[in-house]
């Protein structure tokens, strides 16, 4: 379905499971597969959730996992994933950005997943690192992980909408609902999130916790903040949930670790004795103190400033990132500090009149509207194949080609042609067996 970029309310703000989600599968380690037949193999893989383990030209396309930590899957950049979910079965619902087994190659920053119909963001396993990730409005977990993810992470924020709400972060170690101790363990780190959810306002009888750690997941998380969740109806919230012993077992060995958080706003800030060590152990410095944000809206008002008002208490911490090339020093709690809002400009949270309206685009400075969804068709023409595709005036088009599906593979067929606003017709032989796509510039 085409959708106009030039008409922002030609969808609902929560419209929900319009198409499916992106998934983008690599070659790292996995701890532990769904599929018994994955589980014995060396290294172990996973097919996607829902789908057959099907091949095309000898290759396994739906599978994901390996050997190589350092893989790299390509680059994902200052894009904003909307209004996707769709379930394809039962249970199986499409989150907005899903990455499985990515390796430490892969460059995953600035993206935003908003109004899906299940999680915004799922690691499966996978060392990938990622840097400013938003997750607004999605129906299930803001960030979800399984299988032994294991990358580093910083300044990610999600908001959730007071009718649809689970938790601010499931995070397994291994596939939901097997608990195994399989290595590596699950101990990816995070600093500089701020998690606001559900807030008190709508009638949703689910529980909306924050985050909810299980089966030997060991999470680090530094200088987060956790607040706004429900407390007044439903199952209320929890802040922190170790949910059971081999998570604990986690914590007790110093694998998992959380300090210098803040944990606000919830119906009880934890769960249970595991939990409860978070915030008697004075020296993790985890508190309960109001993180004093800006401002906290879910409505289109240009109300909702996520950023810490001058005197928040978030704004000093003992903890600051390692200076390793990949973490920014930040000395403050949260995804934003009192000035830059890193939000602006890119995500559907500030294209949809969420955010406080502070910049003024100029026509001059104004964002080039991408191209037009390019559908191929090929029809023969006898020793050759033409493949056509529609075009707009002022891009180029270059068709390419491949004889695997492998994201290096691919190279021009013939030289580029101009946007004419009409149909294209490329023109190649019609002999052997190749993938062909299009890209427009």
């Amino acid at each position: 379905e085409f959708d106009d970029l030039g008409e922002r309310d030609d969808l609902g703000l929560f419209d929900r499971g319009l198409w499916g989600g992106v998934v983008v599968m690599g070659n790292a380690v996995l701890n532990t597969s769904s599929s018994t037949i994955g589980n014995a193999n060396s290294p172990k893989y996973d097919v996607f959730e829902g789908l057959p383990d099907n091949q095309i030209n000898g290759q396994n396309v739906y599978r994901f996992g390996g050997n190589n930590d350092s893989d790299n899957s390509g680059e994902i950049q200052y894009v904003s994933i909307r209004h996707g979910g769709f379930a394809f079965l039962a249970n199986k619902e499409l989150n907005g950005l899903s990455m499985c087994a990515l390796g430490n190659g892969t460059t995953i920053d600035h993206v935003e997943a908003y109004a899906f119909a299940d999680d915004g963001f799922e690691f499966f396993g996978g060392t990938v690192n990622t840097k400013y990730l938003v997750s607004a409005f999605n129906d299930d977990d803001t960030f979800d992980t399984d299988q032994g993810y294991r990358g580093k992470n910083q300044f990610w924020f999600s908001i959730q909408e007071d009718g649809k709400r689970d938790n601010g972060g499931e995070w397994n170690g291994e596939p939901n609902g097997i608990a195994v101790s399989n290595a590596p363990i699950a101990n990816f780190q995070l600093y500089n999130a701020t998690f606001i959810g559900a807030g008190n306002g709508g009638t949703n009888t689910t529980a909306n916790h924050g985050l909810t750690i299980r089966q030997y997941s060991s999470p680090k998380v530094y200088n987060s903040i956790l607040t706004d969740f429900t407390t007044s109806h439903g199952n209320g919230s929890v802040g922190l949930n170790i949910s059971d012993t081999q998570s604990g077992a986690m914590l007790t060995a110093g694998l998992m670790d959380l300090r210098e958080n803040i944990v606000a706003g919830f119906g009880s800030a934890v769960t249970n004795a595991r939990s409860a060590i978070l915030l008697s152990d004075a020296s993790r410095s985890n508190s309960t103190v109001n993180p004093l944000l800006t401002s906290i809206s879910r409505l289109n008002d240009h109300a909702l400033d996520p950023r810490l008002a001058t005197n928040s208490p978030a704004l000093s911490t003992s903890i600051v990132a390692p200076n390793d090339g990949f973490y920014t020093q930040a000395g403050y709690k949260g995804a934003f500090g009192t000035s830059t809002l890193w939000a602006e400009s890119w995500t559907a949270l500030d294209a949809l009149g969420f955010l406080p309206c502070e910049t003024v685009i100029t026509p001059a400075a104004a964002v080039v509207v991408p191209p037009n969804a390019v559908t191929l068709t090929i029809t023969p023409s006898g020793a050759n194949a033409n493949i056509n595709c529609n075009s707009q005036v002022g891009y180029s088009y270059q068709l390419e080609s491949s004889a695997t599906l492998n994201p290096t593979a691919w190279g021009n067929e013939g030289a580029a042609q101009a946007g004419t606003g009409n149909t294209l017709t490329f023109t190649v032989p019609a002999t052997g067996a190749k993938y062909f796509r299009v890209k427009a510039n």
